[in-house]
């Protein structure tokens, strides 16, 4: 009877460590599970930067003679994203003293005051004798077959890099305000903004 008591206990004892085991692994599995199920919104958030929604198609940036300190940038910005944007200026690796976005009015050049809006879905175009980012007090000239990295600075306070823009020869012959090659940065009124009478003691700098 004493044996058959024994035994009994014996099975119990046993019985409760395989149950305390078990319990243990399906609490260290829950936490696991838990832990890594808490985890999976953290990466998902972390990756969740849409890329690409604002670039810049077929961008070009005017070839500079060697002695000139002026030259503009080119193409078609497109906003691939779901809202609406504000290109208010842009930094290249070009070394200027000034970066504006321009545009031409009545055959002058002048700074555009609020920046580029473009819708969602929308494009904006950037181009010889109308909008354009320009360039002013540039220290080393670029030419042809260089290229240029490129910044878009939003309204928000967020920036999209555009990649490198290549520079190409532009002829004078295809802007309707004149040859900026030309032109005399020394001597721009910055007022006018008429590419002839420019006078660079006006200039703000950035």
């Amino acid at each position: 009877m004493m044996k058959m008591r024994n035994i009994v206990v014996s099975a119990v004892a046993v019985s409760a460590l395989w149950l305390a085991g078990c319990s243990n692994s399906e609490q260290d599995s829950g936490a696991e599970k838990e832990a890594a199920t808490s985890a999976a919104p953290a990466s998902a958030s972390a990756s969740d930067k849409q890329a690409g929604d604002v670039t810049i198609e077929d961008g070009v940036v005017r070839a500079m003679a060697e002695d000139a300190e002026m030259t503009a940038i080119f193409g078609t910005i497109h906003n691939d994203s779901d809202k609406d944007i504000t290109v208010t200026g842009f930094s290249s690796s070009i070394d200027a003293e000034m970066n504006q976005v321009h545009e031409v009015v009545d055959g002058v050049m002048q700074e555009k005051k609020g920046g580029l809006k473009i819708p969602a879905g929308g494009t904006a175009e950037l181009k010889p004798g109308g909008e354009h980012f320009m360039l002013m007090g540039v220290k080393e000239p670029v030419m042809a077959g260089e290229t240029v990295k490129v910044t878009l600075l939003l309204e928000d306070g967020s920036k999209v890099e555009a990649g490198e823009v290549p520079v190409r020869e532009i002829g004078a012959g295809d802007e309707n305000y004149g040859d900026m090659s030309g032109m005399d940065h020394g001597s721009m009124d910055h007022g006018s903004m008429d590419h002839g009478s420019m006078e660079h003691g006006e200039h703000s700098h950035h």
